[in-house]
């Protein structure tokens, strides 16, 4: 929605998707004591911490994001999933954008239904985020997390593969950084920049770059998130977790032995 076009036409096929769902008695309950105008700021507060998925995801049936106590039967879901591409479809959307957006605004819809049936908030204000409060995030959902001398949080086991969170307040970020070390400093600077396109072209939702360091060349990926209007702590968490298992995925194409992989 970064432009008055966009933003209108995304407005009019959700609120056209609405209208197709509560039309439907066996669908209707998926929106129990929710408005479209609640669907479009939700949108506004959650879009950010969508993170990009492989295509192979988009070309699949989405699965419900929201606690179990909330979900709607599995052929409901699907139903949805169809009634959504098909309000897209009249929208005006290509086929081609339509999988990805609609997987996308559903996980954001999820989230939205979710902290409508929470009993505890679960939504940090974006004046109290801190290191801090992350670092025990990440401990209360069964990571060994813990701070850095520099402010980061290094979580480890529990993710896939280990990475640093780092929090700016000036900007309202939070920035995921994986990083992978040569096993030699002597490493060939071109076997690692060819193993990184390699990676480029395999992990194609997550970027993947080379920078040299004294003990060798470094493979790292960052993931920036705005937290400008707030932080829905389980989409922070399925980011975090996603971001970790992208990252085991580059690691595991290293059949060379390049880097040093700190989890075999």
């Amino acid at each position: 929605m970064d432009t008055p076009e966009k933003k209108e036409k995304l407005v009019d096929a959700v609120h056209l998707f609405y209208k197709n769902v509560m039309e439907q008695k066996d669908l209707r309950h998926y929106f129990f004591g929710m408005t479209v105008d609640k669907l479009i700021i939700s949108i506004e507060l959650f879009e950010d911490f969508v993170m990009p998925k492989p295509d192979r995801y988009y070309r699949e049936s989405f699965s419900q994001t929201a606690p179990s106590a909330i979900h709607i039967k599995a052929t409901q879901f699907d139903e949805l999933q169809i009634t959504f591409q098909t309000s897209l479809r009249t929208s005006g959307y290509l086929k081609s954008q339509i999988p990805e957006l609609s997987a996308k605004l559903l996980e954001v819809f999820e989230e939205s239904r979710a902290q409508m049936a929470d009993e505890n908030i679960k939504f940090w204000d974006p004046l109290e985020v801190t290191t801090q409060l992350v670092c025990d995030l990440y401990n209360a959902n069964r990571i060994d997390a813990r701070l850095e001398k520099n402010g980061d949080v290094y979580g480890s086991r529990g993710f896939f593969y280990p990475f640093w969170t780092r929090v700016t307040n000036d900007t309202r970020k939070i920035i995921f950084i994986g990083q992978a070390f040569s096993t030699s400093a002597n490493a060939s600077l071109i076997s690692v920049e060819a193993f990184c396109k390699l990676v480029n072209d395999k992990v194609t939702h997550q970027k993947f770059q080379v920078r040299e360091s004294p003990s060798g060349p470094v493979l790292f990926a960052r993931q920036t998130i705005s937290y400008l209007h707030g932080v829905p702590t389980r989409m922070l968490m399925r980011a975090a977790k996603l971001f970790s298992a992208t990252f085991e995925s580059a690691m595991n194409m290293d059949n060379d032995k390049i880097f040093k992989n700190i989890i075999h």
